[in-house]
């Protein structure tokens, strides 16, 4: 890699900067855009149930040099809404609750890992046992880092590489009535941060943590629970083109390189299953730029080197459809990975058992939106548009943060 010279590519990729900051307000937007959707479909605002939230736990040590962590306390203000049942979907889901929360995060080493503040939607799940008072709650938005990894002034902190990253929690809580109008809940939390690879240091924050919380409620409308009727299981044809950025190297080098932008084209098979469900069955063909570049700087392929910056999978993947928004995975196969492999030879890291994983098994994990999709339509996701943002791994890597936008037919 001695010619491959950070510096250089940096003057020359300086716009693909510009690129990165653009597509990071585009997900705030979403975001915000989801909690907007969601309150549309939910009583009244003034039902609204506001939280109060102590999240205490670990912050485990995943990288040999990465700074110590003596504790770490979340604090939060959650406000959530209760769906009232008029689309079919809210009973499905067992009449959910959808809202969000401001955090705040202390992690117990201020000078070298600093403070976050985040905002996170969440969605919350009922248990299928109303006598059971277990529920599930996740969410997916964005935090931020006030010391993030700095080469001159904060050289320890590999979890964090930038200011902004997306923040995701998935809770299991217990609920304790005290009264008609005040819930206790407790449980247990995960928690995790990261810029999905856009910009190295990006080992990621993962927390473990213990909750308890306060949730001021009013008295619990009856849902009725009508027999719902198996829509039938036609199949439909999507395909999506997205656009990925990444900083190339491994999580934790080389650090200050320049974004490098990547396209995606992905086309599959939907199988409608159960009103709620969906599964895929398709492949996936991408270009990377930051293969290309190397690849020409390094003179690794004399012949068809646009093609060797290609990779292609193969996949299967499931949706969770809510509403107008889904859930989405994908796990994937490459069938077409020779730049990978002929890099980590280079490297010399070809040996290691984690990269040959890698250079076979590659996921993603992203919401997608149908912004013209009827109520009451369940799961038929024909004639749809829709956007999508992805986080994509490499085995349990992460590669780019992907936006897409693709049509169902």
């Amino acid at each position: 890699m001695n010619t491959f010279s950070i510096k250089t590519l940096n003057l020359s990729f300086n716009k693909k900067l510009n690129i990165n900051k653009k597509l990071n307000i585009l997900l705030l937007f979403l975001e915000l855009f989801f909690v907007k959707a969601y309150s549309q479909d939910s009583i009244p605002k003034t039902t609204f149930e506001p939280s109060f939230n102590l999240y205490v736990g670990y912050l485990p040590k995943t990288y040999p040099i990465a700074p110590l962590s003596n504790y770490s306390a979340l604090a939060s203000l959650g406000i959530m809404w209760q769906f009232n049942g008029k689309d079919k979907w809210h009973q499905l889901y067992r009449y959910p609750k959808a809202g969000f929360e401001l955090f705040f995060s202390d992690f117990g080493n201020p000078s070298e890992l600093g403070y976050n503040l985040g905002f996170v939607p969440t969605l919350q799940i009922n248990n299928k046992k109303p006598n059971i008072k277990w529920i599930a709650k996740y969410g997916f938005g964005i935090s931020y880092f006030n010391k993030p990894y700095n080469p001159i002034t904060n050289t320890k902190n590999y979890y964090i590489g930038t200011n902004v990253t997306y923040m995701v929690t998935l809770s299991f809580l217990r609920q304790i009535k005290v009264n008609k109008n005040l819930v206790f809940t407790y449980g247990l939390s995960a928690i995790h941060c990261s810029n999905g690879h856009t910009q190295l240091p990006n080992v990621g924050l993962n927390l473990f943590t213990a909750q308890a919380g306060i949730r001021f409620t009013k008295p619990q409308t009856t849902f009725t629970h009508e027999l719902m009727v198996q829509q039938k299981n036609k199949l439909s044809y999507a395909f999506k083109m997205g656009i990925g950025m990444h900083e190339f190297g491994t999580t934790e080098k080389a650090v200050g390189g320049p974004k490098y932008p990547s396209y995606h084209l992905s086309l599959w098979v939907n199988k409608p299953f159960k009103n709620i469900h969906t599964l895929q069955a398709g492949f996936t063909l991408a270009y990377y730029s930051s293969f290309y570049d190397y690849i020409t700087l390094q003179q690794v392929y004399t012949n068809n080197q646009k093609l060797k910056a290609c990779t292609g999978v193969a996949f299967v993947g499931h949706e969770f459809v809510i509403g107008k928004f889904s859930l989405c995975t994908q796990l994937g196969i490459y069938f077409y990975n020779p730049f990978f492999v002929e890099q980590k030879k280079i490297e010399g890291t070809w040996h290691a058992t984690s990269q040959k994983l890698e250079a076979i098994n590659t996921n993603r994990l992203g919401l997608m939106y149908y912004p013209f999709k009827k109520q009451n339509t369940l799961n038929n996701l024909k004639n749809q548009l829709h956007f999508g943002a992805f986080i994509k791994a490499n085995l349990a890597q992460a590669d780019l943060f992907e936006y897409s936008v693709g049509y169902v037919f």
